[in-house]
């Protein structure tokens, strides 16, 4: 439980290990109504081999509400001169909070983050995001382009979920 007193729903988890399992590519998750748990957005799930997966997921998240979400990024590296490009996936949990949201939202979603994320085993990278304008996948490979195993493996990013950089 959250220092806020929210609880997350055990479909939550499930859902993250659906991603880990390579079966979904993303899913959303919201506070429900009451503002007591953490809940599946049952329609934002995204299964895997999706086209224009990165587009409906964000298309997904709503202009004044938090969400919070996950999602498997799919990079293409260039790996260097004489190289075949490689590919690189990265584990991410996103904390949508657009400022058009309540202030009463915005606080209870942000005490009750890490609640969410302690249940997440093996998050790679973590995203807070206030505005569409940072879900650009410009902007996206930009803070990527900055991880450690990206920036040593050989020119940098190449495309991202498809999208060419």
């Amino acid at each position: 439980m959250a220092m806020s007193g929210v609880k997350v729903n055990d479909a939550c988890i499930k859902q993250w290990e659906a991603l880990k399992s390579k079966k979904i590519k993303a899913c959303n998750f919201k506070l429900s109504d009451n503002m007591k748990e953490i809940i599946v957005c049952e329609d934002s799930i995204i299964a895997s081999g999706s086209d224009s997966a990165w587009k409906t997921w964000t298309a997904n998240l709503p202009d004044n509400e938090c969400r919070y979400g996950i999602y498997d990024v799919e990079m293409k590296i260039d790996m260097g001169a004489g190289l075949p490009q490689g590919t690189r996936t990265k584990l991410t949990f996103v904390v949508w909070a657009p400022s058009t949201a309540s202030i009463k939202q915005k606080m209870v979603s942000a005490s009750s983050k890490d609640a969410l994320k302690k249940k997440f085993d093996g998050v790679q990278v973590e995203w807070q995001l206030t505005g569409r304008d940072e879900l650009e996948a410009s902007d996206r490979i930009s803070d990527l382009s900055s991880l450690p195993d990206i920036r040593t493996s050989g020119s940098g990013i190449i495309a991202f979920e498809g999208i060419q950089a």
